[in-house]
């Protein structure tokens, strides 16, 4: 009886021991990763993939009926402007052609006048709805007007520099159409009226893009022959969803990766274009995308033409962003929290966010630099819980 008894206690005694183990490791704390909070660069992009594709293309046409020449030359092959491209023999009607080409150089400087008019009154417009919002910042920084009339002010002059970008390519293309007028018209001082060739020229320096058909063969006044261009002066274009265009401005930065060199491009947006599609993504959905044509700052002489991109668009950035990671916010009941680390225990802290990448949060109020916070605080961090050293 004496020896159970001893037993027992030797029993009571060992359980004691776990019990005050398991008391020193709960009074020990809970394990946490934290992070400080911190002012970093910080940026908000919408990524979107592209390909390049040639700025000015000109489609070489037949300007009259004829027997087209074989075309010696091939896909690739460089061009200077005012080369001869392509051959047409015509019997008859040669003048009547030229009054045509008289014709329509005298409508391509029309166009041309109509579109430099626009352009110079959508400058103005631009000018002057950027200077109105910078009016309504001044009034807004003084609590005279409301956020929402300031962010009126601020889409209309985003509004006003997309119509811009769109004047000015209008111009380029414009001014492309006058010069393959007269380069068409150029070429009747060469065609003998008895039935020479008639010569079609390159309008610019630059590169075959696409050749119809080399074969000789009879061609209808129209008839699309070969598409010309410059291959070194290449834009990229990406489509995004149409809620993403509007946060989009011309002029906004764009990283470029993926195109398949070492290095990182950078670019600017040129345009975004004023009107959507539908596409069907890959799970079947129907979306509404924009192009956004970008320009880039520097061309690698291994970037071709029709080559895949990713463009990153910086649509919101700031060089010391008090921030705090992704995996240190939580949301509930439509406010934002984060676990802020006092000493030994843990307090859960509304705070107030701004901008949001994918890995970074701006932090706009309720932490202070160098505080420290919870990262991926799992189901057992909570408000007030000790946590281990």
């Amino acid at each position: 009886m004496t020896l159970n008894k001893r037993w027992i206690f030797v029993l009571l005694g060992v359980l004691l021991i776990v019990v005050i183990g398991s008391l020193v490791t709960n009074n020990g704390g809970i394990n946490v990763d934290t992070t400080s909070v911190e002012k970093a660069p910080m940026e908000v992009s919408i990524r979107a993939d592209g390909f390049t594709r040639v700025v000015h293309q000109f489609m070489v046409t037949a300007p009259i009926s004829g027997d087209l020449q074989r075309l010696t030359l091939r896909e690739g092959d460089p061009v200077t402007e005012g080369q001869v491209l392509a051959r047409i023999l015509s019997a008859s009607g040669s003048e009547q052609s030229k009054r045509v080409a008289e014709a329509s150089l005298e409508a391509a400087r029309a166009r041309l006048v109509q579109v430099e008019l626009t352009l110079k009154d959508v400058v103005e417009l631009a000018m002057q709805a950027r200077i109105e919002a910078g009016r309504r910042e001044s009034l807004a920084e003084q609590d005279i007007i409301t956020l929402e009339m300031l962010e009126q002010a601020r889409l209309a002059a985003q509004s006003a520099f997309r119509q811009q970008a769109v004047a000015e390519a209008a111009l380029v293309a414009a001014r492309a159409e006058v010069r393959a007028a007269e380069a068409m018209l150029l070429s009747y001082d060469s065609m003998d009226r008895d039935g020479a060739a008639f010569e079609m020229v390159s309008p610019v320096n630059g590169h075959v893009l696409r050749l119809m058909d080399e074969n000789a063969r009879t061609v209808m006044a129209g008839t699309p022959l070969l598409e010309v261009g410059d291959t070194q002066d290449i834009e990229l274009v990406v489509d995004v969803l149409s809620e993403d265009a509007v946060q989009i401005a011309v002029g906004n930065l764009v990283h470029i990766t993926g195109w398949g060199g070492p290095s990182v491009l950078s670019g600017s947006v040129r345009l975004v274009e004023p009107y959507a599609y539908t596409k069907i993504s890959t799970l079947g959905v129907e979306e509404q995308r924009v192009n956004i044509i970008i320009d880039l700052d520097q061309i690698p002489e291994a970037l071709g033409v029709g080559f895949r991109a990713e463009a990153s668009i910086v649509i919101w950035q700031s060089d010391d962003a008090l921030s705090i990671p992704v995996s240190a916010v939580f949301q509930r009941k439509g406010s934002w929290y984060t676990f802020v680390v006092l000493g030994e225990v843990v307090e859960e802290r509304e705070i107030q966010v701004g901008a949001r990448s994918a890995t970074q949060v701006e932090v706009i109020s309720g932490l202070n630099e160098a505080d420290e916070v919870v990262v991926f605080p799992g189901q057992d961090v909570q408000d007030g819980v000790t946590i281990s050293g």
